[in-house]
């Protein structure tokens, strides 16, 4: 087939001009619609180019986004008065480069448009000496396009008057060259070399009539230097045009492009206007236990950098609500004093239809989770999550599955016409370079094994070779359902094994995709941190990890799986442990329930003080924030908001001595109660109103929960985090609590808990023993039944529940605990499943959970004595690894 490039940019121009009302607000277009636009084109297709530009456009214009949330104050709209009279050069080329070069579809570059020209709007008029200091935030997904966003956000920048441009890219020198190369590509418009005779020209030069540069005071191979032979040559003051400097995330140079500023200066504040991006701004540095203060230093020269101008916006990218600013300082006063704290807007981003992102992956109901993770579990004696640099390594069989089912994917993505397309494995399991080389070398070794029998694999007696077996093995299960046949796999698989192992750490082997973007890179990229900051893996298919983390943001940044796999998702896997799923899952789960607040508190007017309140109050930033204090203190200041939350007592002590304590608790609890309300009870649960606060509290301090529960079990003597936001309540809001006992509807009834009140019990039959306890469903945290958070609701409250859930602005039981006037305790009683090993607990078993409604209060920040068990959990659950790289990156030397 001929190349159709020419044909469907124009199509792609006439369809968005036709169609321009639907692209731009996100609407489907009219069946029928670009089949007519491709028969009323100029152009003449045969069936077969027909049925391509169709499939191509189709695909295009049925990508959709939508375009997030903010939440901002101190704001006065300049843009749409004063665009008639800005010179939209770098944007208009950019745009016809996304468009025209097909590399976007035209609804997300009409998304792109309007997000950022309310960032733009958001960060100020830069042509007005009254703009001063602006700060804001954008929060979008891993790998899901920030740096398309930014380099958007930058072209709009220098057109509006912004003349000075600094972007803090990364941590790494191979990340802070990936991003200069990519703003060459979107802004600068050809290689930026120092002292080259002649600049190479790219391809964004072709979408305009006439020839802008802006000016870069960093290279791709240099980062801002003051040497001889490199850097910037002519004043600040000297340059025509915007200048750029992309720079890496560390001190030194940062250091050297302040002392370069303060000179252009001449002593006096610049009062030409600064936009300062910083790409990752939840990684101020990798924050070491080595040198904890880095981060400080770094922020410090950042601050400086912004003193020095009159006119001056911060903008930060993250992928995490966890940023460094939220969670770092000691204190709610101190963040919202920190000059980079983002007090004029936070922005969030929403990615496009086509993105695979962790709600696919790991959320219960997500459609990839199925087919993409594999669970490892034979890793233990093989290749252990804690281990030494020194220790020895064997190969698990799941991971030589995972390279033979790598071969397979690349297979089929010939097979599907994508054989000179990048394709990449990712292997991360150990922090240390010297197992990370011992793994290179023995995947080598076991590639060598499967080329050898690839090479074969159409012979006559092919399948009686043992690897060609384990091959179709795999692939019946893997890919048995798709179109592709073993057979047809088998013709092309040959080509497919000629794969490199590469390590990817300090000591070398940087991933060169643009080196070989004509026929692809087909390299299975072994290593650790440089894995999992940024780096984009290109064509990742299969992943292989293998670390002791749980810290929210390495984990997330870990998952370079995320992004986009057009035409190969469903063949994409990832392989990983059951802890690290349920870490996932729940982290996931964390950051959504945040980005949902943006959206909640943008319906409400609310600011971003109160958006970084809520993070801080957050219980998964309150372990992150506890995990970085314990390197150097005992003593940490908690907030924790537990508003409008179902607070699940999900592992108890593995003991039954404790077990029948606290049924003896529930007991005499029960006991007071009096009879059912028999309005509210029904055939699946017992429920009382307005019972006495006090009475709750009193149980509460008699019941013992795991000390591995964050936010039950005891921090700081016997007091835990929820007993102290329930005791400033227990006078006003929590003064009167429902209380409800679930059960089935049908089985045999049992007074358990006092001879006049009977019911069936619950069994729990999927749950572990670990070191904290007994964990009741496993790795859920859950003890409760789906709709055990709409006990006692009325249906008007179910309804707006429902509708909450259906809006996305709450998720799960969040929905209808808002719904609440009082709280409610929920008393499980239940018998664990039989045959569960080392459980020393006999049903009846019983623990409790919250539904907590919205409070009118503000959380108080108390300090605690930390204990040894939290702190233990804490470091254990949060607590960092040092990478064999760190030493590196804080030097500057990867």
């Amino acid at each position: 087939m001929r190349d159709l490039g020419a044909e469907l940019a124009y199509l792609t121009m006439s369809i968005g001009k036709s169609y321009a009302d639907e692209v731009s607000n996100g609407r489907a277009l009219p069946d029928g619609a670009i089949g007519a636009e491709i028969d009323a084109s100029p152009f003449r297709f045969d069936d077969e180019e027909r049925a391509e530009v169709l499939r191509v456009l189709e695909a295009s214009f049925t990508q959709t986004q939508t375009r997030g949330y903010s939440v901002f104050s101190d704001f006065k709209p300049w843009l749409k008065d004063s665009s008639a009279s800005i010179d939209f050069y770098y944007w208009n080329r950019l745009k016809r480069y996304y468009l025209e070069g097909g590399s976007l579809a035209a609804p997300v570059v009409a998304t792109l448009d309007a997000v950022t020209d309310q960032i733009l709007d958001f960060s100020g008029n830069p042509l007005t000496p009254i703009t001063g200091s602006r700060r804001g935030m954008v929060m979008g997904h891993v790998q899901s396009g920030k740096t398309t966003n930014y380099s958007a956000l930058i072209c709009k920048a220098a057109d509006a008057g912004y003349r000075t441009i600094i972007l803090l890219a990364g941590i790494t020198n191979s990340l802070r060259a990936q991003t200069q190369e990519r703003l060459d590509e979107t802004f600068i418009g050809k290689k930026s070399i120092f002292h080259a005779l002649a600049a190479e020209p790219l391809p964004i030069l072709t979408y305009a009539m006439k020839k802008r540069f802006p000016a870069y005071g960093t290279s791709r191979d240099k980062d801002f230097t003051r040497d001889p032979g490199g850097g910037v040559v002519f004043s600040l003051a000297a340059h025509n045009e915007p200048i750029i400097f992309v720079c890496k995330k560390n001190k030194a140079p940062l250091s050297k492009l302040r002392d370069w500023l303060i000179e252009q200066g001449h002593g006096q504040i610049i009062t030409s206007p600064l936009l300062l991006i910083d790409d990752e701004a939840d990684n101020a540095s990798i924050n070491t236990s080595k040198d904890p203060q880095a981060t400080t230093a770094i922020n410090a020269v950042i601050r400086e950098i912004m003193g020095l101008f009159e006119r001056r916006s911060y903008v930060g990218y993250t992928a995490t609500p966890f940023a460094n600013i939220f969670i770092d300082p000691d204190s709610n006063n101190e963040m919202l004093k920190d000059d980079l704290f983002p007090k004029h807007f936070i922005k969030t981003l929403d990615p496009p239809n086509t993105y695979v992102g962790a709600s696919r992956v790991f959320a219960d109901d997500g459609d990839l989770r199925q087919p993409m993770v594999e669970i490892i579990r034979d890793h233990v004696t093989r290749l252990p999550l804690n281990h030494k640099a020194e220790d020895p390594v064997t190969l698990p069989p799941s991971l030589l599955t995972a390279v033979r089912v790598f071969l397979l994917t690349r297979a089929i993505r010939i097979l599907r016409g994508q054989g000179r397309q990048h394709c990449t494995m990712m292997i991360n399991v150990s922090r240390f370079n010297a197992i990370q080389e011992k793994v290179h070398g023995q995947v080598y070794v076991y590639l060598q094994t499967l080329q050898n029998s690839a090479a074969l694999a159409m012979g006559q007696d092919a399948l009686l070779d043992p690897v060609i077996a384990q091959f179709k093995e795999d692939f019946d299960r893997e890919f048995g359902e798709d179109e592709e046949t073993f057979d047809a796999v088998r013709a092309v698989l040959a080509e497919a094994a000629r794969v490199q192992p590469v390590t990817v750490n300090m000591k070398g082997g940087a991933l060169d995709y643009r080196a070989h973007r004509e026929n692809g890179l087909h390299v299975i990229a072994i290593g650790g941190l440089a894995l999992s900051r940024g780096l984009t893996l290109e064509g990742l298919t299969v992943s292989y990890i293998l670390r002791n983390t749980a810290a929210s943001d390495t984990l997330m940044q870990m998952a370079r799986w995320f992004g986009y796999r057009p035409g190969y998702e469903d063949i994409c896997r990832v392989y990983l442990p059951q802890l690290a799923l349920n870490h996932y899952r729940e982290i996931n789960g964390a950051i959504e329930e945040l980005r949902d607040e943006v959206r909640r508190m943008h319906d409400l007017g609310m600011t971003p003080e109160h958006f970084g309140l809520k993070v801080r109050e957050s219980p998964t930033a309150i372990r992150i924030t506890a995990a970085n204090k314990m390197r150097t203190a005992t003593q940490i200041k908690i907030a924790q908001d537990y508003s409008v939350r179902h607070l699940e007592g999900y592992i108890l002590p593995n003991n039954q001595q404790v077990n029948e304590g606290n049924l003896k608790a529930v007991r005499a609890f029960v006991k007071e109660l009096g009879a059912p309300c028999p309005e509210k009870s029904t055939a699946q649960a017992k429920v009382w109103k307005q019972r006495s606060g006090r009475s709750v509290m009193i149980l509460l301090k008699a019941f013992r929960f795991s000390a591995a529960h964050g936010d039950l079990g005891p921090i700081s003597g016997d007091v835990s985090l929820f007993e102290d936001y329930f005791a400033d309540r227990v006078r006003d809001e929590m003064s009167e609590w429902d209380v409800a006992i679930p059960h089935p509807a049908g089985g045999e009834a049992k007074p358990v808990l006092r001879d006049d009140l009977s019911f069936p019990l619950r069994t729990r039959a999927s749950g572990d023993v670990v070191e904290g306890g007994f964990r009741i469903t496993g790795g859920r945290n859950r003890v409760a039944d789906p709709n055990d958070a709409q006990i006692g609701l009325t249906e008007d409250q179910i309804e707006a529940g429902d509708a909450e859930k259906a809006s996305g602005r709450l998720r799960g039981d969040k929905a209808y605990c808002a719904q609440r006037v009082r709280p409610m305790l929920l008393i499980h009683v239940f018998s664990p499943g039989e045959g569960l090993t080392d459980l020393k607990l006999k049903g009846p078993v019983v623990t409790l959970s919250f539904c907590l409604p919205q409070t009118e209060k503000p959380t108080s920040e108390r300090s605690y004595q930390v204990n040894a068990v939290y702190r233990k959990q804490i470091e254990e659950a949060f607590a960092r690894e040092d990478d064999d790289d760190d030493d590196a990156v804080q030097a500057g030397e990867v």
